[in-house]
This record gives C-alpha cells, sequence and structure tokens, in this order.
C-alpha cells in the first residue's frame, strides 16, 4: 500500500506538470479547465485515501520518509517524460534518499521480528 501511495503521488506531480504545460493562456480560467489538472486533482484523492490505510498499518515515523521516494520517481518522469536534464547532484542525492529508506526499512522488519 505504501507503494501505491507513492506512485499516486508521483502521477500528481507528473499530471500538474503537464497540466502547467498545456494550460490555455496564463489565467486562472486557462488552468482549472485543464484535463491534466483535473487528473491530478483526482490521483491526489486517491494517494489521500491510500495514505489513510498505510497509517493505519504503520507507524507514521516509518510510512512517512517512504514518501521521499517520489523524489526519485519524479526525477526519473522529469527526464523520461520532459526531457529535463538529470545531473550528478541528482543522481547522488536521490540515492542518500534510497539508502536512507532501505536503512529504515531493514531496521522496522528487523524490529518486526524481534
Amino acid at each position: 500500500m505504501i507503494y501505491l501511495a507513492l506512485i499516486f503521488k508521483s502521477l500528481a506531480a507528473i499530471f500538474a506538470k503537464q497540466a502547467a504545460l498545456t494550460s490555455i493562456g496564463t489565467g486562472l480560467y486557462g488552468i482549472v479547465i485543464n484535463i491534466w489538472l483535473v487528473a491530478a486533482v483526482i490521483v491526489l484523492f486517491l494517494q489521500a485515501v491510500t495514505w489513510t490505510f498505510v497509517l493505519r498499518r504503520y507507524p507514521l515515523s516509518f510510512a512517512y520518509p517512504f514518501m521521499s521516494l517520489v523524489f526519485g520517481l519524479n526525477l526519473f518522469a522529469a527526464w523520461l517524460i520532459f526531457d529535463e536534464m538529470i545531473s550528478l547532484n541528482h543522481v547522488v542525492g536521490i540515492g542518500i534518499i534510497i539508502l536512507g529508506v532501505t536503512i529504515l526499512r531493514t531496521s522496522r522488519e528487523a524490529g518486526l521480528k524481534r
């Protein structure tokens, strides 16, 4: 369930970026009527519902750091979908985040086995 919440949150960011790129004009109306923005709001709702189920099962102190993995998903999506540049600093930073979440996950699993 945690990973599903991550995917929904990442999709919301991707859809919001697409909405920004395809909005009609510069006014609020041009942004609000954009189907990509509607899609972003829908997946944010799904993320909120999924996140609620996650928090029923896991402590917030364990679950929340997983949301930082969204940075990696969005970095990859920015490169793949929007042709944005990725620097070595991006890669190193995401690597540190993944390492931290991995350490957290293994320490939690070890704690569950006691």
